[in-house]
């Protein structure tokens, strides 16, 4: 019998209390090891399995931090250099990611997402030829879809961390696109052979996953209070109103595996992130394709929807949720991550540049800067958590405070209206732009005349909106924009080399 080395973090509980008992997973050993065949003999080893690598993904080295409020917010110089974590400090004082520190996070980053790539690519390998019994005839097709959309997803993020963006003509080689488990020898791929993979993971995800994610669990999961139907997607999604029985009916708050899709990787984020791909490969007609599927079917009100202030937050920010859900299209789950941001920035670091010229023309509206931003410690309130005292919904915190965000509905708003000003539709540019304001409470009315000047107007938006998330280097990376808002008017030149992070020394450590 062979045994495989699985990491302690890939086989814990995922969503406390939310899926099973701790007694119901998968219990390693004191060398961490357990053996392959127990572990994928039953439908209950595979949901484990998956679970795992989403264990993985919401880990310190990748969205648990490096992905979002870590790295990326800070080389896209959301935080003020003198007073951002120290790790971090030498990018911004240096305009190089040469230091020690940053090749330490940046090797972690890669060994971290190869190795949940690893655990994905296990996992298929041991489920096309499994007999296990699931409980329902789609289950197995839903764990192989999830696998094949993270394993997609975090090739990307690879791509667009260590190889130029497809803007600059960059023809040569770039990443792995790993697919075989193990694979000791993988080969490096250029920019168009990984793009491929990607797509091709992410439309078999796609079209897989929403007979079971629209179909099965969605329409089948409603939600009767005092006589009304809450079948939201806000309900549905996040807070796991659905619990299948046996015979397909719903009994009950969901708390079993197919609860909670939200957290997990679902039809709508694979349909998401193919918009971001062909966005960022520049492929407009594609990009606007995909984004138009989720504005055109999936946007309205007992859809997804832009967040609207607390009408709370008026007397206290702390009512504003700052993950602003039902807005994630693709999100994680780590309950600890508000603890962990708290206890890495202390009492004095991770402090905004200054947001002022930023927000210019909307200081006292766009709740961005009116209850996002805390004027008096200099911080930004995405991950400190929201407080339930003073929560419209006090319930939504238990799902809002361990969310992690990873790709949500403005950006689709993005892509759709530059797709639009590409074309010379500026004025539908500006009106999506306006639904983005509106939402945000902003009254003021932006203008522009041309391609040039609307996209002004859209990388200002894009720069409010992603604060602290980890997309603002992405998003300006894909254009190749020449600008980073760094708290003064002029904004930051971008120094040469910065939109591509140096690929570790021992990248081939991790297969």
């Amino acid at each position: 019998m062979k045994n495989i080395k699985i990491l302690p973090i890939a086989l814990a509980l995922f969503f406390s209390g939310c899926l099973y008992s701790c007694n119901d997973w998968l219990e390693t050993g004191s060398n961490d090891e357990v053996l392959e065949d127990d572990a994928f003999s039953s439908a209950k080893g595979f949901r484990s399995a998956l679970i795992g690598v989403y264990r993985l993904v919401t880990s310190e080295n990748l969205y648990g931090q490096e992905l979002t409020w870590g790295l990326l917010s800070s080389i896209s110089w959301n935080y003020q250099s003198g007073y951002a974590i120290p790790k971090y400090r030498g990018p911004l004082q240096y305009d190089v990611y040469t230091d020690n520190n940053t090749k330490t996070i940046v090797s972690n980053i890669w060994g971290a997402a190869y190795n949940a790539i690893a655990n994905c690519n296990n996992l298929l390998k041991q489920i096309e030829g499994s007999n296990a019994n699931f409980e329902y005839t789609w289950e197995k097709d839903m764990i192989m879809a999830e696998a094949r959309g993270l394993r997609a997803l975090l090739h990307f993020e690879m791509l667009r961390l260590f190889a130029p963006a497809p803007i600059t003509g960059y023809k040569g080689t770039t990443i792995p696109y790993v697919t075989d488990y193990p694979d000791l020898l993988p080969q490096h791929k250029n920019t168009e052979e990984v793009l491929t993979s990607i797509i091709e993971d992410l439309e078999y995800a796609k079209q897989t996953l929403r007979p079971i994610d629209v179909d099965e669990l969605r329409n089948k999961s409603i939600w009767i209070v005092n006589g009304n139907r809450m079948d939201n997607i806000e309900y549905v999604l996040f807070q796991g109103v659905l619990n299948l029985k046996s015979d397909g009916t719903r009994e009950g708050y969901g708390d079993g595996f197919f609860a909670f899709r939200g957290y997990r990787f679902n039809y709508w984020g694979a349909t998401a992130l193919l918009a971001r791909v062909y966005s960022y490969m520049r492929d407009n007609t594609k990009a606007e394709q995909y984004a138009d599927t989720i504005l055109n079917d999936w946007v309205g009100s007992d859809k997804f929807h832009l967040y609207s202030k607390n009408p709370k937050a008026t007397s206290n920010p702390n009512a504003i949720d700052g993950k602003r859900i039902p807005e994630p299209l693709i999100a994680f789950w780590n309950d600890k991550v508000c603890d962990n941001y708290k206890t890495a920035i202390s009492s004095i670091y991770n402090r905004m540049v200054d947001p002022q010229y930023l927000f210019d023309g909307d200081l006292t509206e766009d709740y961005r800067y009116t209850d996002l931003y805390n004027s008096s410690n200099y911080r930004y309130r995405v991950w400190d958590g929201q407080d339930a005292s003073y929560s419209t919904n006090n319930s939504i915190v238990n799902y809002s405070n361990p969310l992690i965000p990873v790709l949500e509905l403005p950006e689709i708003y993005l892509i759709k209206a530059e797709c639009l000003a590409a074309r010379g539709e500026i004025p539908k540019a500006l009106a999506l732009l306006k639904e983005i304001r509106d939402a945000r409470g902003c009254t003021n009315t932006v203008s522009a005349s041309d391609y040039d000047s609307f996209m002004e107007k859209l990388v200002n938006e894009a720069n409010r909106d992603f604060i602290a998330r980890g997309q603002t280097w992405h998003f300006l990376k894909k254009l190749n924009w020449p600008k980073l808002y760094n708290g003064t008017p002029a904004n930051k030149t971008v120094p040469d080399g910065w939109y591509v992070l140096p690929m570790p020394d021992s990248e081939t450590a991790y297969y």
